[in-house]
């Protein structure tokens, strides 16, 4: 079985190239809404893939809604974020 870090950062990774591509499609997409737009995509794929990074840590936590949604918000920021935050553990 493989290490929910490792989900993690595939998805961090499929999540910048991603939004990268949309940014190549749609020059309009700048800014605030390639960060909104990673953010939204980040979140939707820990919910879909259930995917949480702080229930792999063994931290318990009563809605797993908010551990999807903080572990997308750290897949949004991007692979190099994910590595960052991992080399520290």
């Amino acid at each position: 079985m493989e290490s929910p870090f490792s989900a993690v950062i595939a998805l961090a990774v499929l999540t910048e190239v991603s939004v990268d591509a949309v940014k190549t499609l749609f020059p309009a997409v700048r800014n605030w809404r390639s960060h909104a737009a990673s953010v939204m995509l980040g979140i939707s794929l820990a919910v879909l893939t259930r995917t949480g990074m702080l229930s792999a840590l063994g931290i318990d936590i009563a809605w797993c809604w908010l551990d999807y949604t903080l572990t997308g918000l750290a897949i949004s920021r991007g692979s190099n974020f994910i590595h960052d935050f991992l080399s520290r553990f």
